[in-house]
């Protein structure tokens, strides 16, 4: 490798470099045990592209640190570090811990993986070929001691690598931190004076976002000027609160098992500061059509709409207001009223936080059709749903379609819609020959299905209650989905050669966002579905066409 291979780990282990010359780093990052990691990407890469993958792999490893490998590291022990940081950033020193199996050893896997051996140093040091960590003059040095090689990048790596600086392995890594990759940042570790430039950072940042209402223009919508102060206000109310910050962790971790790859975010706020009173307030996320997306869902999805601060809330009421006295001045030729309605119902909606959808396409049902059905937060549906009654009896068209009433639940009606005379022959096919549409307007919501079993579909949709759920959920059921490809024309095993053909929900992405002790962001994405991963597939790609022979 033209740069060095542990240098190299360290910039990729540290997103942010952040230090303090003490004997507590303000940062802190470690990993699995080394043999543990490389088992976990064989096994994702079996599972995305099976030998061919895992033998590409072990190829790229030869290739990089020849026959003998990573001979030299222990793959027993994890891989930790530390970032130090004085008041001038620019003087940060990067070290990272590499568990050894010998001295002589050690060196010998440097030399394969830089392509020329360590430069002896005075006083027990080598020389490393630096890695570029965006900083001009830096320098890469190494020392062994307790059985690990310590590796310090920086403009003036030494004193970090004096025998009394180095922090041993045990005050660094946290046995119950489970992911493969960790690192956290303690601010109250941070240099005094660095604090103090990141305080009046905050605070330059806090005018400028404060200036942004008075720099629009005269000619700049009152609605848009609205919604560009409540941003503001949310802006500088956060930056007021991440001053009181405390610690905040990042951790990427893969599920070897489903090949999911996650990564996580966490933030802590001082005792007693508003920023830990936030996090402590905020409840756990729940979902009140979350049942809909049921073990028979070929594909569907869940979200709640990111409304939970009240700047966020009064933001989206503004823009809706525009958009309703929009629509009064231009109204359409029929419906000004269901228009009015809808626009009053999605205001009423945005200020509750609760903005919950959701949805999906289940099946096969017994005859081999399937059902879309979908859900929408929608606060007293009575007003619109008068005025789509009054729509359908005012529109000879609609009188003929739509069957009001159709079914019961309680004191809320389930209308159909006859659509199967303009439904094209692929949908027939798809949703049934018979399908319609039945829609309900619920106390606190909307829903509609399409299908042969519509009406008894919102039926049970109106029973559901609310239930916890990620803010955002997409799942697929591999045996099912197929199903709906082949129903479609499409090809089954575009789904099956992807993510397997089991019959049970498999999710492809999430976003969760938890409160408490921490502030919890975590986005969890399927690599199986991911468009850009390195292996699609175990067979090798088809030869190119033989050119033809010119007479």
């Amino acid at each position: 490798m033209r740069s060095g291979l542990f240098v190299a780990a360290a910039a990729a282990l540290l997103a942010t470099p952040v230090v303090a010359l003490a004997a507590d780093p303000p940062v802190v990052f470690q990993t699995q045990p080394v043999g543990k990691l490389l088992d976990d990407l064989r096994a994702v890469g079996s599972l995305l592209g099976g030998d061919a993958a895992v033998k590409e792999l072990n190829d790229n490893i030869k290739r990089n640190l020849g026959e003998k490998g990573f001979d030299g590291l222990d793959l027993t022990r994890p891989i930790v570090g530390y970032v130090m940081v004085p008041a001038d950033v620019e003087q940060f020193v990067v070290v990272v811990v590499l568990p050894a199996t010998g001295e002589k050893e050690f060196l010998d896997l440097c030399e394969r993986a830089n392509k020329q051996k360590p430069k002896p140093l005075p006083g027990g040091l080598y020389e490393l070929p630096p890695a570029d960590l965006g900083v001009p003059g830096i320098k890469a040095a190494m020392r062994f001691a307790d059985g690990s090689a310590y590796v310090a990048a920086g403009k003036d790596p030494a004193p970090a690598l004096a025998p009394k600086a180095l922090l041993p392995v045990g005050k660094l890594f946290d046995p119950a931190e489970r992911a493969q990759l960790s690192g956290k940042v303690y601010f109250d570790r941070l240099p005094k004076d660095l604090r103090a430039k990141l305080g009046q950072g905050i605070d330059d940042l806090k005018k400028q976002i404060g200036s942004l209402p008075a720099q629009l223009g005269p000619d700049v919508n009152e609605a848009v000027k609205g919604v560009i102060a409540e941003f503001t206000k949310l802006g500088t109310r956060y930056l007021d609160e991440i001053k009181d910050a405390d610690t905040a962790t990042g951790r990427v971790s893969l599920e070897p098992g489903n090949a999911e790859a996650a990564v996580e975010l966490a933030l802590t706020g001082k005792a007693g500061t508003a920023l830990a009173k936030d996090i402590a307030g905020r409840k756990p996320t729940t979902n009140r059509f979350a049942g809909l997306v049921t073990r028979d869902t070929a594909v569907g999805f869940k979200t709640r709409l990111p409304l939970f601060a009240p700047e966020l809330r009064a933001a989206a009421a503004l823009g809706l207001e525009a958009g309703q006295k929009y629509a009064a001045k231009n109204p359409p030729p029929v419906g000004a009223g269901a228009v009015d309605e809808l626009f009053k119902g999605l205001i009423r909606t945005v200020k509750t936080g609760e903005f919950d959808l959701a949805g999906g396409v289940r099946g096969p049902n017994t005859d081999g059709t399937f059902t879309a059905v979908g859900a929408v937060a929608f606060e007293d549906t009575k007003p619109l749903e008068k005025e789509l009654r009054g729509l359908v009896a005012a529109l000879p068209p609609l009188k003929d379609m739509v069957v009001l009433d159709a079914a019961k639940v309680g004191e809320v009606s389930i209308h159909e819609v006859k659509v199967a005379g303009q439904m094209p022959a692929e949908m027939k096919k798809v949703f049934g020959e018979g399908a319609t549409v039945a829609l309900a307007f619920a106390p606190k919501g909307i829903l509609v299905a399409v299908g042969s079993d519509a009406v008894n579909v919102v039926k049970e949709a109106l029973a559901l209650k609310p239930a916890p759920a990620p803010v955002m959920d997409v799942t697929i059921n591999p045996a099912r989905m197929a199903k709906l490809v082949t129903a479609f024309g499409g090809n089954a095993t575009d789904i099956t050669d992807t993510l397997g053909s089991g019959d049970a929900p498999v999710s492809v992405s999430s976003l969760s966002v938890d409160g408490g002790k921490e502030l919890r962001v975590r986005f969890a994405l399927n690599l199986r579905v991911f468009p850009g991963r390195a292996w699609a597939s175990s067979k090798p790609p088809p030869a190119p066409p033989t050119p033809g022979i010119k007479k």
